[in-house]
Formats: structure tokens, sequence, C-alpha cells
């Protein structure tokens, strides 16, 4: 697929990446909403597009005769080159003659969906200009080479994956393709990085804020790996973990805190802390400066220039400035307004919503959101779609969603509901419903139903008070731990997941689970229990009743192991 992606944009033409794990209904409402000629696939996910009308072309009709299937698993073929230390040699059979395609800086280069107010993802289209500038001016930051290994942590419909394929690949780094490598468990990550080599890794400020409780992995990281750069982005970095982070790495290896939305383009701004950058006065860690050619304007409501220190709304200029939202003219109005300050003609900048302050030297810090938009685990979310979808249960009468900080410093999703007297829905149900509309990453980590929402003097939902009101989640069977492993189990995941009295049927993703959560339980499970588990058998059997007797199995093994 990575190879498609360089063709693609050498045609001129524009990708639009989609999502296998994303609801049908999802992939449905994009496919409509960009119309594409050609849909790149692989022939087990053909039934995911049904309706599709265009042409199809299956990348696994692609491979070469001569491939034998082995060359295709993780260690074979990706490993020998990685071991080599040298380029792949060119197939005999490609076409000597170059594309001639000529491709301006205004055409498309890819076009990503994003969460969307309406209810419907909207489409952030960006063009081949803003993405060259990006790989060019990031690289100016990170200084990408042929020594380089880069593993690939995000899905392609992720802006994110645009920063880990094309700034390394232009400058002649070598780009890791090995599944989900989130999805793995610390411990297994961070082997992987050593193994492997890499040097260069991007993963979302929650996944890093839990990573670094893991001492182990931060002194194998320091003393075993090949890492030299280390990038967060997503959301709010603590300063606490940074302290941490420095604690163990020191500057061997470099971390910077990178901030940007789609329509900026991936990276907007990078903070990287100087020495004696715990006496800088900024409660998170800071979101920095501009990356090159672009600007970052700190406005007030009359979009003047506010004061150094004052809070205003963060507006983004220069050449990451998306082209705007596909067939959203109105929204793109609204977003992307002229720029004040610029001599160029028809030069526009972006309203991000982020509300910021310049600290010393400038420097930016990120305080909050001007509007309802929140992001969850490096997810951009709009709370009024998976509104709208709830409201769209039958039973569902009244709805709000909120996000909520946890114990933990993490951001949740919250979803509060006002049920239909004669039919109140079952947090399950209404789960599956939201499941079969919305990417995981959006369905909220509680359901709460309640007699009515709380309302505000002028009747607007009170959001303040739903962030503080206790969560349940109502209909529940509930079966009280009943061993000591489901007893230990129990305690690990009420503690992980902020949740009081989780039954030992709940499904851990129907209870508001994630990988990332997985992966904390897991590194929680051999700490309490001493077992490492796999995460597959973790995810095959995904209740505190499932994962008891996993443990039993595995300690029965080790007893007959020391026989």
């Amino acid at each position: 697929m990575i190879v498609a992606l360089l063709g693609i944009l050498r045609t001129g033409a524009a990708y639009i990446p989609l999502d296998p794990e994303y609801p049908e209904a999802r992939l449905r409402l994009i496919l409509a909403d960009t119309a594409p000629g050609l849909l790149l696939t692989e022939r087990h996910l053909a039934p995911l597009f049904p309706g599709y009308q265009g042409e199809l072309l299956f990348l696994d009709d692609l491979e070469p005769d001569d491939l034998d299937a082995d060359d295709l698993q993780p260690g074979s073929l990706a490993a020998d080159h990685l071991a080599a230390d040298e380029p792949a040699a060119m197939p005999a059979d490609v076409h000597p003659e170059p594309v001639t395609t000529a491709v301006r800086g205004s055409d498309l280069a890819y076009i990503v969906h994003t969460s969307g107010s309406t209810g419907r993802p909207k489409g952030v289209m960006i063009s081949h200009a803003s993405l060259a500038n990006h790989a060019f001016a990031v690289n100016e930051l990170f200084g990408f080479g042929p020594g380089d290994r880069v593993l690939l942590c995000r899905s392609l419909s992720f802006d994110a994956s645009v920063e880990e394929i094309f700034p390394p690949l232009l400058n002649g780094a070598t780009l890791i393709v090995a599944g989900d490598p989130l999805r793995q468990t610390f411990r297994a990550l961070t082997q992987q990085l050593v193994t492997t080599r890499t040097t260069f890794l991007s993963v979302p400020t929650a996944f890093w804020h839990s990573w670094v409780r893991e001492s182990d992995c931060l002194v194998r990281l320091s003393g075993e790996s090949s890492l030299r750069l280390m990038i967060v982005a997503g959301e709010r970095a603590q300063r606490g973990a940074l302290s941490i982070w420095k604690k163990h790495a020191g500057d061997r290896i470099r971390w910077c805190n990178v901030y940007g939305p789609t329509e900026g383009t991936v990276t907007s701004t990078v903070y990287e802390p100087a020495p004696g950058w715990e006496t800088e006065d900024f409660s998170t860690v800071p979101i920095g400066y501009p990356i090159g050619n672009v600007q970052a304007h700190v406005l007030g409501e009359d979009m003047s220039p506010v004061p150094a220190g004052s809070a205003g709304e963060l507006y983004i200029g220069g050449a990451g400035v998306a082209a705007g939202y596909l067939n959203e003219p109105e929204l793109t109005s609204r977003r992307f307004v002229p720029d004040p300050f610029s001599a160029e003609p028809g030069a526009r900048l972006y309203r991000t919503g982020d509300l910021v302050r310049r600290g010393p030297a400038d420097c930016l810090e990120f305080l909050g959101r001007g509007d309802d938009q929140v992001k969850v685990r490096g997810y951009r979310i709009e709370p009024g779609e998976v509104e709208s979808v709830a409201s769209a249960h039958p039973s569902v009468r009244a709805c709000a969603v909120v996000d909520r900080v946890d114990d933990l410093g993490e951001m949740r999703l919250a979803c509060f509901v006002v049920a239909d007297p004669s039919a109140a829905p079952a947090a399950d149900d209404l789960r599956s419903h939201l499941r079969r509309e919305l990417p995981w990453y959006m369905i909220p980590s509680s359901i709460t139903v309640l007699p009515s929402l709380p309302m505000t003097p002028n009747r607007k939902i009170d959001r303040a008070a739903l962030r503080v009101l206790p969560v349940t989640e109502p209909l529940r069977q509930h079966v009280a731990p009943r061993t000591t492993t489901e007893k230990a189990l129990a305690q690990i995941w009420e503690e992980t997941l902020q949740q009081k009295d989780i039954s030992v049927v709940d499904d851990f993703f129907d209870i508001g689970g994630h990988s990332l959560v997985a992966a904390t339980i897991i590194s929680r499970v051999r700490s309490t229990l001493g077992l490492d588990l796999p995460v597959r058998e973790f995810f095959a059997a995904p209740t505190i009743e499932g994962l008891a007797g996993v443990v039993a199995r595995r300690q029965a093994m080790r007893q007959a192991a020391a026989q």
C-alpha cells in the first residue's frame, strides 16, 4: 500500500484512506462524499464495499509470481533487508520510462476525514504544495537520513501517518511496516524497537503517558535501542511524564511534543525541551513554535493579536493551510478566513478553535478548546457527531456527550442519555448501535441514563455539570468476582478503567476498553500475578471471567514445566 501511495502522488492524483476497521456505514459515507474512480484494496476486504460502482484493483493480485508467500511474513524479507543494511534490489520488470504527468502545487494530494458535528465525517483536502512543505519543514527539524529506520504506527486514515511515511522516504530512510505496533504490550513494542533498530518513533500522547510508567521499558529504550527521536502528539503532554522520561532517556533520545490540526497538514508547531525546561512557567508541556513556512497567530474575537500571556484563539497561516472541506463550502468559509497579516493574494488562516497563550520567548501553550470539540487518545472528536448517532436510537429521547479527565489524567468520553420510559435501552444495546456507525475511538467509555439533562439558566445543556456527575452503566448483568484471581483482575480493571463494580462477565470493549488500556492491564497483570499475557489472548477472552481462565491455564503450564 505504501508503494501505491507513492504511485498515486507521482501521477498527481489524490488518495483517500479507508480504514477497514471502520463500520461499513461510515465507509459508505466517505465513499459517497468522495466518489473515487479507483478503489485499491485486497480481495478479503472487498465485502466492505458492496455498493462501490467504480474500478476495483486488488493489491494482492499485483505480487510477482515468483514471490514465495513465506517472504511476506514478518521477520523474513523485511528483516533480511534490515539486517543487511542494504536497499532491496530493483525489480527487473520496472517500466523504464519515468512518469511525465505534470503536477501542480494546488492539486490535491490526499483527503482525510475527521469527525463532524453534523453527524457526518468531513473531508479535509490537502494539496501537493502543503504536503511538500510539511515534508521539507519537518525534515529540517528532525533530520531524516539513509541511516534512519521509522516504525509505521498509525493507520493511513489518521494524518499522523503522513509524517511517518513521506519525510523519511524522501530522505532515504527505511520505513518499517509491521502490523499495528501500538496494539502490543509495552514490553513487546520495546522489544520490537530494539530488534528492528528503529531510530524514529511517533506515538499518541496518551500511549506515551502510560508507557513512561513502565520503568523497565524506559531502561531498555535508553540502554539497548537505537532510538534517537521520540515524537508525541494528539493532546496535552504532562510535565510529570516528561520528568520521568528525561530521568531515564536524558539527552540521548531527542523528545518533541508536536501539535497540529488535520487542516494544518499534520504538524503546525513543535516543542523540544531545552536545558532548564523544568523552570518554565507552563502548567503542561508547551506546543512550541511553528514549523517552516507556517505562521501561528493568537487572536481575540476581533481577530487582533492578544497581549503575551493572555488567552486567545490559535489561527494557523502559511503553506500548511488546507484547501478546505470537500463538498462543504459554507463550513470552509467559516473555518478558513482571509489572512489579514499576509501580503499574498488569497492567503487564508485556519481557525483552530484551540485556546492558547504566548509564554516566555513567545512559546505557545495549549489551554483547551474554545468549543465542544475534544481529543481522546489523539483522535479529534466532535461530541455532536456521537450525540447525533446516539439520538437516532429509537429509545433515546435526548443525549449529551462530554469529555472527562480520569484519575490518571487521561481524557475519556462519557455519554448521558434520557431514555424513553417505556423502553429504556440497555447500555450494551446502545453501544452496539454506536459501533455500527462510528469508529472504535468515538465509542464513549461510559453510558449513563438520567431522568433529564442538566440545563444552564439560558436553557443550554450544562456540560460542566455533566463532567462531574457520577457515571454508571445501566441494566448490566452483574456477577461479582468469585475466585482470588477474579478478585485480583477485577481490582486491576476497576483501577485502570476508572469504574466500580465491574462484573466478571462484562466485555472489556463494551465498558470503554481499548488497545491502550489493554496494554496497561496486561502490564499490571504481569506485575501483580507474575504472568506475561499475549495481547491476542486478552482480546480472545475480553472478560474478567475469561481472562481468569487464561491465567489459570498459563499458571498450570508453568507449574507443569517446572516439574
